[in-house]
């Protein structure tokens, strides 16, 4: 089957231009990867093509014939399914049940045949799946090769896979690269959306980039890491910084027994950890498996249930959720720079805005921060420039502890290198710095130690060099 997109260009009520005449072709039998910075406009085509959204304009053809899906299931007619980024099974229902039900489809159509049927295609794939368990007990690979094999139970002949290794354990990963292989051998053809160079160049048969709403270019093997990312974001100049000393002996933080309840679960058990002067702890895992809840213990949050939390010297806090946990959208820069510190600001009572548009406008020049003006709202800025005012805020507070909980997710590659720049620039200036990521190429470009997080626990902690990917990868899945 082949699929063509024409000037597909979407535009948002708010005005937001997603889209700027996108065209490319989906061949069978091949993997395509769709690489781009998040708002590139990646998912925004293939929601498109997949029928949860309507172009604004542009046109849609699948072996020749012009198209108009109005919905997932018109799509998934034509023979294309989408795999989201945060998988859309049903909880309550079991991984078997999840796959009869699809709008038109009933609990009483899980019979025998279909059995017969699903565990036929989870076999020719290579994959395990407890069928009658709970999708909510499924560990979230298992989840993910149930909507794969879902989408071809119904039919699917083109898979779109959205940021499918978010979720992942390095083991994982592997088994879906093989899982795609295996799909392509079989005639089946694979989108793969993505913003990760090092997947792009092991997985794909040709790259199209996406910047800015724009086809910016279009590759075939061999490939160049580096023409690949400045395809994604132009020319990108970073400043290496390296690890000066080893960490010092005083803690920063000390967490001994933290045990945190979330209703009658247990989400935080036993968790012992110490970050010294001069350390970065990169906390790794699988998300979901209790850092949230454990940052935002450390953070106080939420209130821990027993156990031992102590601070030296003041916490600065980046959180995983920049405009809902870090900003207010409608206010300006100025009044967003002063959260948390306004009694710097403030004498009688009163806050001095003359200071405080100084101060953010230091904070402008010092970080780099792409704005219209100190009083301009957050919500104009991009996400980068967002992050940039989180990230200056909180290093400008001096404190002894960095909390830092995936601080460059969703970024571009410059300002991942920025912020991880920064990170490392306080580390070496005496801080201590918890940061809590998925990305474990961030953890091993920047931690000196490194703790593994499973179910609630602390379940491998060691310095970096005695922590190899294959330990850790096991330790994040369980094994």
């Amino acid at each position: 089957m082949k699929v063509s997109l024409r000037e597909i260009h979407k535009v948002f009520s708010d005005g937001t231009h997603a889209l700027r005449g996108v065209s490319l072709d989906i061949f069978p039998g091949e993997v395509l990867a769709l690489l781009g910075e998040n708002g590139a406009g990646k998912t925004t085509l293939m929601k498109i093509l997949s029928g949860i959204y309507r172009p604004t304009s542009g046109e849609i053809y699948v072996d020749g014939k012009r198209v108009k899906p109005k919905n997932a299931r018109d799509a998934l007619k034509l023979g294309i399914a989408m795999v989201h980024q945060h998988l859309s099974l049903i909880p309550g229902l079991t991984a078997l049940e999840n796959v009869a039900v699809l709008e038109g489809a009933s609990l009483s159509q899980v019979s025998t045949e279909l059995r017969r049927r699903v565990e036929k295609i989870a076999e020719e794939l290579g994959f395990e799946i407890e069928w009658d368990r709970d999708v909510e007990e499924l560990p979230l690979g298992m989840r993910q090769r149930v909507e794969i094999v879902k989408a071809l139970y119904w039919g699917a002949q083109l898979l779109i896979l959205d940021e499918p290794t978010t979720v992942l354990t390095p083991h994982e990963v592997k088994s879906l690269f093989q899982v795609i292989k295996r799909l392509k051998e079989q005639g089946w053809s694979v989108v793969y959306i993505t913003h990760k160079i090092p997947e792009v160049m092991e997985i794909a048969d040709r790259v199209v980039v996406l910047r800015r709403g724009l086809k910016s270019a279009e590759f075939s093997p061999p490939y160049d890491a580096k023409r690949l990312v400045e395809a994604m974001v132009g020319e990108v100049k970073t400043e290496a910084v390296e690890k000066l000393g080893k960490p010092g002996e005083r803690p920063v933080l000390e967490v001994k027994d933290l045990w945190v309840y979330d209703g009658d679960r247990a989400v935080v058990q036993g968790v012992d950890l110490v970050v010294r002067e001069r350390e970065i702890l990169a906390i790794v895992g699988v998300e979901g498996n209790g850092q949230e809840h454990l940052v935002e213990t450390i953070v106080g949050v939420r209130k821990r249930s027993r156990g031992m939390i102590k601070i030296y010297g003041g916490y600065a806090y980046i959180p995983d959720d920049r405009q809902k946990k870090a900003l207010v959208l409608e206010m300006s820069l100025v009044e967003n720079a002063i959260i948390g510190k306004e009694n710097e600001f403030a004498k009688r009572g009163l806050i001095s805005w003359q200071r405080a548009e100084r101060f953010t406008a230091k904070l402008i020049e010092e970080f780099g921060i792409v704005a219209p003006g100190p009083w301009s709202s957050v919500r104009q800025l991009s996400g980068g420039n967002q992050q940039k005012l989180v990230v200056g805020r909180e290093l400008s507070r001096g404190a002894k502890l960095i909390v830092a909980h995936q601080p460059t997710r969703g970024l571009d590659v410059a300002t991942t290198e920025y912020v991880q720049t920064l990170l490392m620039k306080t580390r070496n200036a005496g801080a201590g710095v918890l940061l809590v990521t998925s990305d474990l190429d961030e953890a091993y470009k920047l931690a000196d130690t490194i703790a593994v997080m499973y179910r609630g626990k602390i379940v491998a902690y060691g310095p970096v060099e005695e922590m190899g990917i294959e330990l850790v990868g096991k330790k994040m899945a369980g094994l």
